[in-house]
């Protein structure tokens, strides 16, 4: 009995490995190719000026945050030097007239204490003079090797001497004090009057940068920037922090396209790479584009932004392409599409994406037949892979 089963077990493993491996004419098949492998997809952006004047917020001096009070209108076309925007004035000009009347009382007081000191520095002066005069007449008193005077009129006449050359060295020391003190008091009176004539041309110097002028002659755009850490155009009413980018005036005679690119994709886009670039203006219109540029980092949606939306935390990588000379009248901030193609292996056997499965450690592809055979994998686009190992140009590969 144990001879027949074995014959009748193997009988069985055989025929299911026949079924196993038995086409399927119902199954959808994908064909392995020989080609270039090619990642080709459209990103979308705008359109900015290669060159370009940008105007920031004037760096105001303990201001932080100021008010925009006019601007000229997006699209003017301005002359250099001319007023484009004005910020309010705030309590600058309040700030000024106190400072002004600051200034005239600090001039007053010096004004006072040098006169003060001046009339002082008489009565020292004179005191010196007298006590001078009491030691020249004491000496008159004090006379010797005759008998004029008693001896005790002598001695009396030389304390005399004794005490007017004491008072006029105690005039002397009072005159030099004094002018110390008188030195150090002309000094802080006029330390003041400077520290307040300082704060008053700092107000007049702030006043001077509530207008801002053209740095250029063009046509004036306003980007959509971080405004005070908020994404926005300027306009009446916003308030801006010292540095924040306002207005430019771009060249518009060269133009580049900025796009941004998810990190998955970010990989297969390189620097030379060429682009057909169709601006939303002008649908029917292609340029020619090549990418020169790309970040080594990656910001979110919302960084960018300065949105809080679930969809603002994809990263992205912002890649800059250079635009062929056009006729056309561009504007900055324009939108526009870039259809993006790229090889990324030349000459190479390729296989859908699809029809591949990865495992741990590579992948597996179904043959026509039913057949299941490793495959090795080199570089992928997002539909297609280039197939190192395992499959051949020709092969159908079912799609399970």
């Amino acid at each position: 009995m144990a001879e027949l089963k074995l014959p009748l077990a193997l009988g069985a493993v055989l025929l299911a490995a026949g079924c196993a491996a038995k086409a399927d004419p119902g199954a959808i098949t994908v064909e392995v190719t020989r080609g270039d492998l090619i990642f080709a997809t459209s990103f979308y952006g705008e359109i900015e000026a290669k060159e370009s004047h940008p105007i920031f917020v004037p760096e105001f001096r303990n201001t932080w945050q100021i008010t925009v009070q006019t601007v000229v209108p997006d699209g003017t076309r301005v002359k250099k030097g001319e007023v484009v925007l004005a910020f309010s004035k705030g309590t600058f000009e309040e700030d000024l007239r106190e400072k002004v009347s600051e200034l005239a009382v600090a001039e007053a007081n010096l004004r006072k204490v040098t006169e003060q000191n001046g009339d002082e520095r008489v009565t020292r002066t004179l005191a010196i003079q007298r006590a001078t005069m009491g030691v020249e007449l004491a000496k008159l008193g004090v006379v010797e090797g005759v008998n004029l005077i008693s001896k005790l009129d002598l001695e009396k006449a030389r304390i005399d001497l004794a005490r007017a050359e004491l008072q006029l060295e105690l005039e002397k020391k009072a005159l030099a004090s004094f002018e110390r003190k008188r030195t150090a008091a002309l000094e802080v009176e006029r330390l003041k009057v400077e520290a307040v004539f300082n704060k008053q041309n700092e107000i007049r110097s702030q006043l001077e940068l509530m207008e801002v002028k053209a740095p250029a002659d063009g046509v004036l755009y306003a980007p959509y920037t971080r405004l005070n850490w908020v994404m926005a155009k300027v306009a009446p009413g916003k308030v801006v922090r010292p540095g924040d980018k306002i207005l430019e005036i771009p060249e518009l005679d060269s133009f580049k396209a900025v796009i941004y690119v998810r990190q998955r994709d970010a990989t297969l886009v390189r620097i030379g790479d060429e682009a057909s670039v169709v601006p939303t203006m002008f649908p029917d219109r292609k340029l020619k584009g090549k990418i020169v540029s790309k970040d080594d980092f990656a910001t979110t949606r919302n960084e960018r932004t300065g949105s809080s939306g679930p969809q603002g935390t994809l990263k992205e990588m912002r890649v800059v392409l250079d635009l062929e000379q056009t006729d056309q009248p561009l504007r900055p901030g324009g939108t526009l599409r870039a259809d993006v193609s790229t090889v990324l292996a030349k000459d190479v056997v390729i296989a859908p994406l699809a029809a591949l499965k990865e495992i741990p450690g590579g992948h597996t592809a179904t043959l026509k037949s039913g057949k299941a055979v490793k495959v090795k994998v080199g570089q992928t686009s997002p539909t297609h892979a280039e197939i190192l190992e395992g499959l051949s140009a020709g092969d159908s590969l079912r799609l399970e």
